[in-house]
């Protein structure tokens, strides 16, 4: 008996359906990602109206003493 008659042909491999395309959705990330997001609009929002030069004088003079 040759090794070739026992062998099984390879068959074909399934198709993968929507739902296994999207396994790697994983929900906690979304639940901790928001709120980090939120707080860096908040942050930038607040930083939109800081007086960048009024800081720099004000840091260059703590740097002085």
């Amino acid at each position: 008996m040759a090794a070739s008659d026992t062998e099984a042909a390879p068959s074909q491999p399934e198709e993968y359906g929507v739902e296994v395309l999207c396994a790697s959705w994983n929900p906690v990330v979304a639940a901790v990602v928001e709120p980090v997001g939120r707080a860096c609009r908040e942050l930038l929002a607040d930083l939109s109206v800081v007086d960048a030069d009024a800081f720099l004088k004000q840091f260059y003079r703590c740097q002085k003493s």
